[in-house]
């Protein structure tokens, strides 16, 4: 196929022709992606439902998933790449709106989002070279596909660039009024329609698709392998046998941040077998290529016994979580990964691909799959304790979490006090609604063991708001707002005698004048444990407050307060 950017005018217009007929439902996705984030850009640029994500995920995702699609099935007959092309996209669109109905999505719906939209774009090195006989053609057009990729980005960010400063050159020179929605839409046309369609219209077609090219034969590419990612890889490989021969002399166990080291090890050991591959089927064999491509995997298998240890080092020290699940698998997929590619003698590669795709769907986007696995686990755990120590009643109350927590000791405490917390941050809220009372026991108690352990008086008052006006009290001529919208203000207090006086200031004469005015404790109880409280007036000598909310621990000497403060 000749080149884009070498075409005579007429045979760029007949290739963009034959590409729209090649690639419709792509550019279909492209086009309303384009118009509906024009539209949601006018209107508004914070998600706020179903319909709006569904408007923006179908069509983005849709682009790459019908691109995909179509290059497997452009080899079939006509009726068989049309039933193809409609079945698949149906389906994508299903799953579509499935996650729309259940926007705002939930972490477990977020990454089975992200794991499908992964899927598809690995997809792009297997699905449309089923039956190659080998994984040149498809690495070879990979690296085509990211080339082009770059290439696109730079040519929509130049004219992006250009445009913008054509558009303020108007605004200073001939004081036209340009919205700030205007830059929005030209980076959507850019980014969005430009870039996309520029990457389509490059795409291979016929024998130049399944082309069998040796990269490593190029002095750039050759270039970047041998002297940039294969160095690389070895500070690495370095490091970590350094760091194994320090935790034999110390006869220590390993960090567990070892394994992040060990995973980008391994990303970079799958990168160099991928750009050596052609080394396979070359007739002049270049020795050092062919030691690294076959030996390479060993080399690395042992570090990942360093990489389980570190993991389970994790599990012991701070308990389960989804990510040291995703670590574990990682790591099991590695070492098949190792032996396989020295069993195989790295003659195929696209397994590597496939097998991680299977593997993440399967951990993400069943039904029972990691975040399942984590909450009942975590929820069985806290409950099995909470029952071990005497608790029969659920959702544990602020005074039962109290004194279970002082039962078990700080050691166990601090343990059970962040697996609450983190089934409460990482899952939604009937997740941890079954253990504890969530409007009893408040977020701070599962951060901080020691303010647990000691007595606390916690209390959270939120008024009924009213549309009616608020009446000033008789002998009050002037006012000031205590705290507004969402903030409050912060103030300190003394208690005696089971009444709290808070010391309040307003500006009097451009001088600063204190007053206090004093609450009974009880009443504040009282109104705390009311659903639906009443905003009330304390007084002053000189002032009083019509206290709307008031949150704090009473026992810390200092609460929020929203209100309206009136002086005489």
């Amino acid at each position: 196929m000749m080149q884009f950017n070498k075409m005579s005018l007429a045979d760029k217009y007949d290739h963009i022709v034959k590409t729209l007929k090649r690639f419709p439902l792509t550019f279909c996705y492209i086009i309303i992606a384009t118009v509906y984030l024009w539209i949601f850009s006018h209107n508004r640029q914070n998600l706020e439902s179903g319909i709006e994500f569904f408007m923006i995920f179908w069509p983005l995702s849709g682009t790459v998933f019908s691109y995909v699609v179509h290059l497997y099935s452009e080899n079939k007959s006509r009726g068989k790449s049309l039933i193809i092309n409609l079945l698949s996209n149906i389906l994508w669109t299903t799953i579509c709106v499935f996650f729309s109905h259940n926007f705002p999505l939930n972490n477990s719906f977020k990454a089975s989002c992200v794991a499908c939209c992964v899927a598809i774009v690995l997809a792009l090195w297997v699905i449309p070279f089923v039956g190659q006989k080998d994984d040149r053609s498809a690495i070879n057009f990979v690296l085509g596909f990211v080339k082009h990729i770059f290439l696109s980005l730079i040519v929509s960010l130049i004219l992006f660039l250009g445009l913008e400063l054509l558009i303020q050159s108007f605004i200073f020179l001939f004081d036209f009024h340009v919205e700030e929605t205007q830059v929005l839409y030209l980076l959507i046309f850019c980014f969005f329609f430009l870039a996309p369609s520029l990457v389509v219209l490059q795409t291979p077609s016929g024998e130049d698709k399944y082309a069998v090219r040796n990269w490593t034969e190029n002095k750039f590419m050759n270039g970047v392998i041998h002297f940039l990612v294969i160095p690389l890889h070895l500070v690495y490989l370095l490091t970590l046998y350094l760091y194994v021969i320090k935790i034999v002399l110390t006869w220590t166990l390993p960090n567990g941040w070892v394994s992040w080291l060990v995973t980008a090890l391994m990303f970079l050991t799958i990168v160099i077998v991928f750009l050596l591959y052609p080394v396979n089927f070359q007739a002049e064999k270049k020795r050092f290529d062919q030691l690294v491509l076959r030996y390479l995997p060993i080399v690395v298998l042992p570090l990942l016994f360093l990489m389980s240890i570190g993991i389970i080092r994790r599990f012991n020290d701070y308990g389960i979580s989804v990510l040291r699940i995703y670590l574990l698998a990682f790591n099991l997929w590695c070492y098949a990964v190792c032996i396989g590619l020295y069993v195989v003698k790295s003659k195929r590669l696209s397994w590597i691909v496939g097998s991680f795709t299977v593997l993440m769907l399967t951990l993400t986007v069943l039904p029972y799959n990691v975040f399942t696995f984590t909450r009942n686990k975590l929820q069985s755990d806290i409950k099995q304790i909470a029952v071990q120590n005497g608790v029969t009643n659920f959702p544990m109350d602020s005074a039962t979490y109290k004194k279970l927590l002082n039962k078990i000791g700080e050691v166990q405490g601090e343990q059970l006090s962040d697996k609450v917390y983190y089934l409460s941050s990482t899952f939604d809220t009937l997740a941890i609604d079954e253990l504890v009372d969530r409007k009893g026991v408040f977020i701070y108690e599962f951060l901080y063991r020691s303010e647990v352990k000691s007595e606390s008086h916690f209390v959270d008052i939120d008024c009924k708001h009213s549309d009616s006006l608020c009446r000033i009290p008789k002998g009050y001529t002037s006012y000031r707002i205590v705290g507004h919208d969402y903030s409050s203000e912060r103030f300190s207090f003394e208690t005696k005698n089971d009444t709290m006086f808070i010391t309040m200031d307003y500006m009097l004469n451009d001088k600063k004048v204190e007053d206090v005015i004093s609450i009974p404790i009880n009443t504040l109880d009282e109104m705390d444990k009311a659903d639906n409280p009443l905003p009330i007036t304390f007084y002053g000598k000189n002032i009083c407050f019509y206290m709307t909310n008031l949150e704090g621990d009473l026992n810390e000497h200092s609460v929020d307060l929203r209100g309206i403060l009136f002086k005489k």
